[in-house]
């Protein structure tokens, strides 16, 4: 099952965002999705254990309506050409926040390996099964597809 949640943010916090990561946020090349494959790697980023991601990791938590425990946060920066490849994630949920502009249908969507899409809409929060096989495919834009990933498990109470 796939959630999603179109403009999650606020336009101001989501502009922020998107600048912070397009300009101000440094990504380091060489991240691949199946380490080891032969892909064509991407950039990636941690995110610093800071008020803001704090804030972010809270307001996913509220949104979703589960009690989470983060396993690690970071963005990935793909440019033209950089196709993820398809890969289960640790921990129990994945969700994603994109970051960066809305791409023409079909273009640079989050893919599932059973055929299902999902569309690269700015501001849009999208949470599914960890396990489930996925990837992220390149945008044909100039602008490269950022995506704000939180990888969790669901905290029993």
């Amino acid at each position: 099952m796939i959630e999603i949640i179109d403009n999650w943010l606020s336009d101001k916090l989501s502009e922020f965002l998107k600048d912070c990561y397009l300009y101000n946020t440094p990504h380091f090349y060489g991240h691949t999705s199946n380490p080891g494959a032969d892909q064509i790697p991407f950039y990636q980023n941690y995110c610093p254990d800071d008020a803001l991601h704090a804030y972010l990791f809270y307001n996913v938590s509220q949104t979703i309506n589960k009690n989470l425990k983060p396993v690690r946060s970071y963005i990935n920066v793909q440019h033209q050409h950089m196709d993820g490849s398809f890969h289960k994630d640790d921990g129990e949920t994945t969700i994603l926040y994109m970051v960066t502009q809305t791409l023409d249908k079909g273009i640079g969507c989050l893919e599932f390996e059973d055929g299902e899409k999902v569309d690269f809409v700015q501001n849009r929060l999208v949470w599914f099964d960890a396990s489930r096989m996925h990837r992220g495919n390149a945008p044909n834009t100039i602008t490269p597809r950022i995506t704000l990933a939180f990888k969790t498990f669901v905290e029993k109470l």
